[in-house]
């Protein structure tokens, strides 16, 4: 007996509400795992076993550890950049405040060397077949070295803060693309010292 379109309807919204529970299982299991050990020290078999799933579940869904923080990555972006709208510094303000909340899974991803996949998963957005596309990836560069610069260093300063000097950079950066002049100054060091005198 053949089931009927609203019944197989259901039945794959069910098979993606419960692979979706699958993957999230997989990627808690992994970070959980990751709080105690070296990434390299973590076999598929832990992570399985943590998140009590099948090894053919696991298989279904990944291929490796690094598919799982790819993925995690993946779901980051899209919960992040979903919502973005055309105010820029409102954009940025809403980007910190998922890094901040995300702050342990991203501290774990650069101890454990992955942090180029968060890089990777935002030049996934970009089409370079069309030999145009690739000047959409500038923002990602921003993105990803902010993100990764401001996590190593422990979250400095407050959000609005950190919103401004990144508003400030990115238009003194925008100056220094169109007029090819590259500024003395260390923003490193001015970040920092602007950040300690609060």
């Amino acid at each position: 007996m053949g089931h009927t379109d609203s019944q197989l309807a259901a039945l794959r919204k069910n098979n993606i509400e419960s692979n979706a529970i699958t993957r999230e299982s997989i990627h808690e299991a992994l970070f959980q795992l990751m709080e105690t050990r070296n990434y390299e020290d973590i076999r598929i078999t832990d992570i399985i076993n943590k998140a009590g799933v099948s090894r053919s579940a696991f298989y279904r869904n990944f291929k490796s550890m690094d598919d799982i923080l790819k993925d995690y990555m993946g779901d980051f972006n899209e919960l992040v950049f979903h919502a973005f709208s055309r105010d820029v510094r409102e954009n940025w303000h809403n980007y910190l405040i998922a890094v901040k909340k995300n702050r342990s899974k991203l501290e774990m991803l650069i101890k454990a060397g992955r942090e180029y996949l968060l890089l990777d998963k935002l030049n996934e957005l970009v089409d370079y077949s069309s030999g145009r596309d690739f000047a959409r990836a500038i923002p990602h560069g921003y993105i990803y070295n902010v993100t990764i610069y401001w996590v190593k260093c422990g979250l400095p300063g407050e959000i609005e803060e950190v919103t401004d000097l990144i508003m400030q950079a990115c238009r003194e950066n925008a100056v220094i693309m169109y007029n090819g002049i590259i500024p003395s100054g260390n923003y490193e060091v001015t970040m920092q010292h602007n950040w300690k005198k609060k």
